[in-house]
């Protein structure tokens, strides 16, 4: 008979292996638990949290026998907050547990029989976001707990590259003096460590205009920001400089907006990079379509190896940016922008044909690209993501035409479960 665990009850449990998410696994008598601040190969007692029909959360109270992956975490807040859930495992098993996932996704999704290659580590553990995005509730400026929308304010975090990280005492000065109703606020930082930063923040409901003023003074008082970008449903407002530099490869610069996308770990994207560039070998002369392309981040250094580039982005301001980085580049830089559905329709349509292909969604996935991939056929086909679930099931739905070839995962977010896989497929 399955326990049948109601909120509070103390239970002391083994620790099996780490989920895809802030949670360890563990089972009690049929029921399977997600316990919080838990490592692999512990036995601890844990107090139940939430109870689900099939599952249940479960919070540590109590380790009755540590296991050697456990370490103290270096940031003072990381009980409470819930932005880095694993810094209290150790580094190498954040590693193996990334692998196991990124493995066991491909396997049970996807049905994907290869091996994936032990994960690249971060240069970096700490100070290697150079973008912060925080929560705001009533002028306070910091991350939820975990698993709640309790706001624990920080005055300084530590996976923040020291840039951005100053960036912090600036933004609190902002949102104190706002009444326009700030709920979200990014610090992004250049690529490059030149203590420029531009703020971009959400706004829920009516902007009130007499922030107008109060945002002009705080700019011009702050020596941290360069720039302030707010917005809210159907509006935006500008303030300064709103670009940043970043360097995707050696000699590759782009300037971009900052409200647009880019990877929070500039080190760790340049290995990014790196990994698709070599999945893609010789690119000189070849046509080569990016997907999901953003602002040029594959794009700008398939150009510079002599690579013929058609980027398909759907945000206009990345479009922008890529438009304004592509005119150097003549017409070895197309930009085309529009739903990566309707677009690769539209290309198939007038007959057009690639190489290869990088394509980079969203956690989401590329479920919605996937006929159009199947119908252009582009011999080497390189998909980044952020998610395994979702590549998992791409890549099973791929696998009618192509082969997996290479499964490389890249730690971008060391201290979370976050992991970005780089695959490598090729037509049969």
């Amino acid at each position: 008979m399955r326990y049948d665990g109601q909120p509070g009850d103390l239970i002391t449990v083994d620790v099996e292996s780490m989920a895809y998410g802030p949670h360890a696994i563990a089972r009690y008598q049929g029921l399977v638990l997600f316990v919080r601040g838990a490592v692999p190969g512990e036995r601890v007692e844990v107090s139940i949290r939430e109870r689900r029909r099939s599952h249940a959360f479960a919070d540590v109270r109590r380790v009755a026998r540590a296991s050697p992956a456990r370490v103290h975490p270096s940031c003072t807040i990381a009980d409470r907050c819930g932005g880095c859930p694993w810094q209290h495992l150790d580094y190498a098993e954040q590693l193996a547990a990334k692998r196991r996932i990124v493995s066991d996704q491909l396997t049970r999704v996807g049905g994907i029989d290869r091996e994936v290659l032990p994960v690249v580590p971060s240069a970096r553990v700490y100070g290697y976001r150079r973008r912060i995005k925080m929560r705001v509730d009533e002028g306070r400026l910091g991350f939820y707990a975990g698993g709640t929308h309790d706001l624990v304010e920080v005055a300084h975090c530590a996976l923040a590259e020291s840039e951005a990280d100053m960036g912090l005492a600036s933004a609190r000065r902002l949102v104190a003096g706002m009444r326009s109703n700030v709920r979200r606020l990014e610090i992004v930082a250049n690529h490059f460590s030149d203590n420029r930063l531009v703020l971009v923040g959400e706004v829920e409901g009516r902007w009130i205009e007499a922030d107008r003023d109060h945002c002009v003074r705080w700019l011009d008082r702050s020596r941290a920001c360069v720039g302030l970008t707010l917005r809210g449903k159907g509006w935006e407002h500008r303030w300064g400089d709103c670009r940043i530099a970043v360097g995707p490869d050696q000699d590759v610069s782009l300037n971009i907006d900052a409200s647009g996308f880019s990877q929070v770990n500039p080190l760790a994207n340049r290995t990014l990079v790196a990994t698709v560039l070599r999945m893609l070998g010789d690119v000189a002369g070849r046509s080569v379509l990016d997907a999901y392309a953003g602002s040029g981040n594959f794009s700008a250094p398939l150009v510079a190896r002599r690579a013929h580039v058609t980027a398909v982005e759907q945000s206009k301001v990345a479009c922008r940016s890529a438009a304004e980085n592509a005119r150097a580049a003549g017409d070895r830089w197309r930009v085309e922008c529009g739903r990566v559905d309707s677009v690769l329709a539209s290309l198939s349509q007038r007959g057009e044909t690639f190489d290869a292909m990088v394509l980079d969604p969203p956690r989401s996935g590329a479920k919605e690209a996937i006929d159009g991939i199947l119908s252009m056929r582009p011999t080497t086909l390189v998909y980044v993501s952020c998610d395994p679930a979702t590549l998992a099931r791409d890549l099973g739905r791929l696998k009618e035409a192509y082969r997996v070839d290479e499964i490389q995962p890249i730690d971008m977010f060391p201290h979370t479960y976050h992991v970005e896989t780089v695959a490598r497929c090729s037509l049969y």
